[in-house]
């Protein structure tokens, strides 16, 4: 055989097996130039553990902040619409929040009204982040202000990858 047919041969091998590999799902090409979006299955209920550092305020929602680490379960519940956590103020694992699907993206809210050390927080956010595992909690407060209390990375806890 000649240098010119086993290198043909080779190069053929080469792409049957990069298509087989693309086909079943082993490899992708991003020929296209676009960024694939993560394909994720929204329903069921999606429950993780987060390593999350918690900022605590102090009087009147300000600084300074007592930080502790602690390990949080998250619920999202997508045949539901809804999520919770043990988190702070409004969202927790018995009063949960509404849940919206956006790409990587899972955010739970919930409205709220009270006061509390004098400021008025009107609602409670948290968001899940399917691509970094990363975990974010805020409250919004009246005069459009935001509080971050807590952030942490998750993992899930069935069934995983997210």
């Amino acid at each position: 055989m000649s240098k010119i047919t086993s290198l043909l041969l080779a190069i053929a091998a080469i792409i049957v097996l990069a298509v087989a590999a693309s086909v079943t799902g082993l490899v992708t090409f991003n020929l296209g130039g676009k960024a694939k979006q993560g394909s994720y299955q929204n329903k069921g209920v999606l429950e993780v553990v987060c390593d999350a550092e918690i900022s605590k305020p102090g009087e009147r929602l300000a600084p300074p902040f007592e930080l502790t680490r602690l390990s949080l379960p998250a619920v999202f519940d997508f045949e539901e619409n809804t999520g919770a956590y043990p988190g702070e103020y409004t969202i927790s694992m018995n009063r949960k929040g509404t849940l919206k699907v956006d790409g990587d993206l899972l955010e739970i809210y919930r409205p709220a009204m009270f006061k509390r050390h004098g400021v008025i927080i009107i609602g409670e956010h948290v968001t899940l982040d399917r691509r970094t595992g990363e975990l974010k909690q805020w409250l919004d407060l009246d005069g459009g202000k935001r509080l971050d209390l807590i952030v942490g990375s998750c993992k899930r806890t069935n069934h995983a990858p997210f």
